[in-house]
């Protein structure tokens, strides 16, 4: 099942960067510190990854 996750990107005063990713219809939500020297596009990629299988994973394909 395809899951509607959204993705913001938050960029602090500091300059460090923080990822939400969120699924409204289980409410749950994953957010990671960016790093620094590690391109945004290539963890954005990888931490969505991560969100989606750990969703399938808690809540099943049925929800």
């Amino acid at each position: 099942m395809k899951r509607n996750v959204e993705m913001l990107l938050l960029k602090l005063a500091d300059g460090a960067r923080i990822l939400r990713f969120y699924e409204p219809s289980s409410g749950l939500c994953l957010e990671k510190r960016l790093q620094p020297d590690e391109p945004v596009a290539r963890q954005k990629k990888r931490w969505e990854r991560v969100f989606v299988n750990m969703l399938e994973r808690e809540l099943g394909v049925a929800a």
